[in-house]
């Protein structure tokens, strides 16, 4: 009995680690733009929006490194209070895994948005945005103890982790601000706060809850398109959850080899505070996007991945739908 309370508290402080600052992170948030706010959902040209982003982390020196897909959808649609109002409307699925004993969450959240342009040549516009899904969590099949060691099949305790699968609700909301400040600048900033519901889930056996901390995520981003060929897009990224803290800035840049060209060359560079450089790479083809970004270990867990922290590959699609006129038939009278 006494195996089984220091195993409960054991997992218990592992997964309020791994809850509070090992929640779902990207070192580019440009192909998960859902998960850093609700209010970007239906923020872009075009009819549909459609990307996904792949995680590796830690994968040098853990045999069970974390790895994450995440993948959304979205879309604007023309209604609102006035004509140059809109909703925006989308879907953000992932799953998330890692750690010897493979612990696994799967999820999904549909996202609403209302985007409130202060003037009718979209200047300024403020959006308002929510969330609600559910996240499932589950231990693989890599648990081992004194017991299965000696090759007992009976281990009690098994079954607890065995029998472990609690699915939680989830809220999220999100307010930015978009504003032009000249013909070629504008600025992106905004607040959200995920975990709203603070949802609880415990072992099977065990009355200690675990819940599920509020986070944090504040953004500022400036699109500036110095020429017809060159775009520099610096942003600054902070969120914090518990008492965990993650702070970093990048500077991006998107060059169109020449004004013709159906290729833009992306590429740029960043910093995790206390944590890790990173550089970005990627390509822009015909509307398809296509990102790499690579984390550069500073911190002391250098020692142990030898400076490789993670690495992420990202797609993304704006799709543009152009809808023919319905034409009305005339019929010309012949006596005229």
């Amino acid at each position: 009995m006494n195996y089984r309370h220091t195993l409960f508290i054991a997992i218990g402080l592992l997964f309020s680690w791994h809850l509070s600052s090992q929640d779902i992170h990207f070192t580019n948030y440009y192909y998960a733009p859902l998960y850093i706010s609700p209010a970007k959902t239906g923020s872009f040209a075009g009819s549909y929006r459609l990307g996904a982003n792949v995680r590796d982390q830690f994968s040098s020196f853990i045999e069970k490194p974390y790895q994450t897909v995440m993948a959304f959808a979205d879309t604007p649609i023309a209604i609102g209070l006035k004509p140059h109002h809109w909703i925006g409307a989308g879907i953000n699925v992932f799953a998330d895994r890692g750690g010897d004993l493979n612990y696994q969450q799967t999820g999904a959240h549909l996202s609403l948005a209302y985007h409130y342009a202060i003037d009718p040549k979209y200047k300024t516009v403020i959006t308002l945005g929510a969330q609600y899904g559910i996240t499932q969590r589950n231990i693989g099949d890599n648990y081992s103890s004194g017991e299965t060691l000696k090759g007992n099949t009976n281990d009690p305790d098994r079954q607890l982790i065995e029998d472990f699968n609690p699915t939680t609700g989830d809220l999220n909301i999100g307010v930015s601000l978009k504003k032009w400040t000249s013909k070629t600048a504008y600025i992106d900033m905004g607040i959200s706060m995920y975990h709203l519901m603070q949802s609880e889930f415990s072992f099977n056996g065990s009355n200690t809850q675990n819940p599920v901390a509020r986070r944090l995520n504040t953004y500022v981003e400036y699109h500036i398109q110095s020429n017809k060929q060159l775009a520099i897009k610096p942003v600054l990224i902070y969120s914090r959850m518990f008492q965990f803290q993650n702070l970093f800035g990048q500077v991006n840049l998107e060059y169109r080899p020449n004004k013709k060209s159906s290729t833009t060359l992306k590429g740029g560079i960043g910093y995790r505070n206390g944590d890790a450089i990173k550089f970005l790479a990627g390509m822009i083809y015909k509307g398809w996007d296509i990102g790499i970004a690579y984390d550069l270990t500073i911190s002391s867990a250098a020692t142990f991945n030898n400076n490789y922290g993670g690495i992420e590959l990202g797609i993304r699609k704006n799709i543009i739908t152009n809808k023919k006129p319905k034409l009305i038939p005339v019929i010309l009278c012949p006596t005229l």
